[in-house]
Order: C-alpha cells, then sequence, then structure tokens
C-alpha cells in the first residue's frame, strides 16, 4: 500500500502545479488568435489583385531537347506549362484569341527571337 500511496501522492501533487500553468497559457492564447483573425482578413485583401485578366503567350518552342523543338506554343503568363502547340503561329494566334475571348484577357505575341511582336492583342470584332 506505501507504493500506491506513494503513486497517488505523486500524482495529485503534479495534477496541481500543472493545471496552474495550464490557466496562464490559455489566457496568454486568447490574445495570440485574435491577433491572427485581423492578420488573416490582411491577407485576404490582396488575393482580389491577383485575380486580373490572365494573358496568353505566343511564342516558339526553342528547347532542342523537346519533342515540340521549333513548335508554336500557347501558354499562360507566368506560367511554365504549355497549353498546346501548333506548327505554325497563325494557328497558335487563332487559338490563344478564342481563349482569351472566353476569359476577357489578351494576347501577346511573340516573334521567334522571343521579342514581343504584339502587345495586348485583341481580335477585331
Amino acid at each position: 500500500m506505501g507504493f500506491l500511496k506513494r503513486l497517488f501522492g505523486k500524482k495529485d501533487s503534479k495534477k496541481e502545479p500543472e493545471q496552474q500553468p495550464e490557466k496562464k497559457t490559455e489566457t496568454k492564447k486568447a490574445p495570440e488568435t485574435k491577433k491572427a483573425d485581423p492578420e488573416s482578413k490582411q491577407e485576404k485583401k490582396p488575393s482580389p489583385t491577383k485575380k486580373t485578366a490572365t494573358k496568353y503567350h505566343v511564342s516558339l518552342n526553342r528547347d532542342e531537347k523537346s519533342e515540340f523543338y521549333k513548335m508554336w506554343r500557347v501558354r499562360k503568363e507566368q506560367s511554365e506549362k504549355t497549353i498546346k502547340y501548333f506548327k505554325t503561329q497563325e494557328e497558335a494566334i487563332d487559338y490563344a484569341e478564342d481563349l482569351a475571348d472566353d476569359t476577357q484577357s489578351s494576347v501577346v505575341i511573340h516573334k521567334k527571337d522571343g521579342s514581343i511582336r504584339k502587345q495586348d492583342y485583341k481580335k477585331k470584332s
């Protein structure tokens, strides 16, 4: 029985000091969660600026390792993923125009060397 008293005596003595610090930490956590709410609202405000109209770029694939080397491609602005490849620049422009019309955006057409041929190109209706 002495063993059980020691066991229970230690648990009781540990619970009391542990409960007091927990209450202190709980009061400290409450103001932190309140601070997090305004920060999360501030983070949400910049997100609408990211929803600007996407431009589509028509450019020549100059990657010699690619199976689509020297083919014209259509990409979204700031994307490394190609939407579709074409044999001619004209086909790529037509496809990009259709995408731009659907999303109310514009097309940027590049020359063979990569420089911009036409900026904010829109199909005349």
